[in-house]
């Protein structure tokens, strides 16, 4: 077994804890493992969710692209209907939208941030313009105040992504509170884990009843029992063990971002006589850090590749998330005409670098140590 494989299966291991093993123990003891519409635990953590949030309605799902799918096909779009999406995000952000038919238009990003960028969203706008998708990249809570002035202007749904950002915080509040629609993935390397598993949060009772249909294959809700549907739909529904794991790690998820806030600062602390800029926290927010992203100076831009292989050689684990911006996807570029050339530039120069529970102190340091004298070598070679 390599050194990073190593490192990721102690991250790993830090995951699940004996709270979550007795809780799915006595699930599978009791043998309701699934129900259509959600079972009692998979509810109870809809419940939960919406609560913490502020929101009065959730429908948990098996996935965070499930989440934004129904978010999307919720909105019951057109043909000629866009949706603004940031040019640096997950490709679900932008397929759920052409699986609905519609199409995604994308938005330059903020240099400093990596999230998405007021003047090129409002400039983005169109007559058919239905909805901006505000992503929470990298777990830095984006601009919710300026969007939500942008859609008030233009009468647009906002929905915000918060897959990257779970437990991240804006004026105080969660992401997740503020939009119209709040999508969120429990992935196996998010905040809170549930190995699969999704949740749509929402306040508009309308968009949620046509969101709980469709998770369920479409069914009409008014009498599930007559097997009628309203809709073509999905199987999006939550299982119980997954929602067992989501409570258990939702009661956990501030105590462990905190583990992750102080990873990322010792990062920074000790990478700060290097040129890297990493990804700027705002006053008023609080990034919950899915990872803590770096970015190489332009002069090493053409060095990035070899950055990462030299770090990883060391046996420091890294990622470059995402390595391309959404423009410039093979599946996307001849079909989707956009510039978005900060996003480009971004892309070609950034690294991410773990933070996760799991990690630490000497981890960190060692970790840094390596950065460094990679760091060193590629400035010596120009």
């Amino acid at each position: 077994m390599g050194k990073i494989e190593k490192i990721i299966n102690k991250i790993n291991k830090n995951i699940i804890e004996r709270e979550e093993i007795s809780k799915v123990n006595n699930i599978l003891r009791k043998g309701l493992l699934s129900r259509p519409g959600g079972g009692p635990i998979a509810k109870k953590f809809q419940f939960l969710m919406a609560k913490k949030h502020g929101k009065k309605y959730a429908c948990a799902v098996n996935s965070g692209t499930s989440a934004l799918h129904l978010a999307i096909a919720a909105l019951r779009l057109n043909k000629n209907d866009e949706i603004i999406v940031p040019a640096l995000a997950n490709i679900a952000d932008c397929s759920v939208i052409i699986q609905e038919g519609a199409r995604p238009v994308f938005a330059d990003i903020d240099p400093g941030t990596f999230n998405v960028d007021l003047k090129d969203v409002e400039n983005k706008i169109t007559k058919n313009t239905k909805a901006i998708i505000a992503v929470h990249m990298y777990g830095e809570p984006a601009d919710i105040r300026g969007l939500q002035k942008i859609t008030k202007k233009f009468n647009l749904i906002l929905i915000e992504d918060c897959a990257q950002a779970g437990g991240a915080k804006y004026y105080g509040k969660y992401v997740g509170s503020f939009g119209d629609i709040s999508c969120f993935s429990f992935y196996q390397t998010k905040h809170i884990i549930t190995g699969e598993g999704g949740m749509v949060l929402t306040n508009n009772e309308k968009l949620f009843k046509i969101m709980d249909s469709l998770a369920n294959n479409g069914i009409n809700r008014k009498n599930p029992d007559a097997y009628d549907y309203d809709f073509i739909g999905y199987n999006y529904q939550m299982p119980e063990i997954q929602g067992a794991l989501g409570i258990v790690q939702l009661n956990k998820l501030d105590r462990l971002n905190k583990i992750r806030r102080k990873n990322a600062n010792l990062y920074r602390q000790q990478l700060k006589n290097t040129k890297i800029a990493f990804q700027r926290d705002n006053i008023n927010t609080k990034s919950s850090y899915f990872y803590l992203t770096g970015l190489l100076p332009e002069n090493l831009k053409n060095k990035r590749d070899e950055f990462l292989t030299k770090i990883k050689s060391r046996g420091v684990p890294i990622k470059n998330l995402y390595p391309l911006s959404l423009p410039e996807v093979k599946v996307l570029k001849n079909r989707i005409s956009s510039r978005c050339l900060v996003a480009q530039n971004i892309t070609k120069r950034l690294f991410n670098l773990y933070v996760n529970p799991g990690l630490g102190v000497k981890d960190i340091i060692n970790f840094s140590k390596r950065i460094r004298e990679v760091y060193k070598s590629l400035e010596n070679e120009k």
